[in-house]
């Protein structure tokens, strides 16, 4: 056990030495998100979501959604900003309702028609330039922008053709406000619009409370 805290404190002061090296930050974020999702058309009626909708329609659009991802400085002072490379990854739940699960009504021996909840979601993946303004407020305030950003999108379920995977252009804007030099607290906005692929209609926009970690 002593063994462990020799370590632990060593490892403790190494950290702080290099904190006191490198005070300057290098500009960079891990950040989490939590707050709203809407889907803007609802995929009830199709075979996966709710078997048709022989027992009601799966046709929320409305939820919660969850992200997390880090900013990599790219290109400092270029104007009044930064440029950053964004990587994120987003879960957005617009739906959950008890119908009729579809594998349970093709006839199988022994499997008798069952009710569930089946959830409408969608997983995405987002690779993107950002823009952060510097300097406002002494630095601590900083708007930022998403002009044009790839998402590589993962829908639940399939569509009627069994369709899961989509691409789509990724747009945001934001602010932030600096409690710290290491810590961050701001809102955003973003939307997603998928390429389209057949039976899938996921364009969707998120509301965001975040907290970032500024290094």
């Amino acid at each position: 056990m002593k063994k462990i805290v020799s370590v632990l404190a060593v490892a403790l002061f190494a950290i702080m030495g290099t904190g006191k090296a490198h005070a300057e930050p290098l500009g960079g974020q891990v950040f989490y998100s939590i707050g709203g999702a809407w889907l803007e058309h609802g995929r009830g009626g199709q075979v996966f979501t709710d078997t048709n909708g022989l027992s009601g329609k799966n046709d929320g659009t409305s939820g919660y959604d969850l992200s997390a991802g880090f900013d990599i400085p790219l290109v400092k002072q270029a104007g009044p900003g930064t440029v950053l490379g964004e990587f994120m990854v987003d879960y957005s739940r617009f739906s959950g309702k008890k119908v009729l699960q579809t594998t349970s009504v093709l006839g199988l021996p022994g499997v008798p028609a069952t009710t569930e909840n089946i959830t409408v979601s969608e997983l995405s993946v987002v690779f993107a330039p950002k823009y952060r303004f510097e300097g406002i407020m002494g630095g601590r305030l900083r708007p930022w922008i998403i002009p044009a950003g790839v998402a590589f999108l993962i829908n639940s379920p399939p569509s009627n053709n069994t369709t899961y995977v989509d691409i789509g252009y990724h747009v945001a804007a934001g602010v932030e406000y600096m409690l710290l030099d290491q810590l961050s607290v701001g809102v955003d906005y973003r939307y997603t619009i998928a390429s389209g692929e057949p039976g899938l209609k996921s364009n969707y926009s998120v509301a965001q409370l975040y907290f970032g970690i500024n290094f």
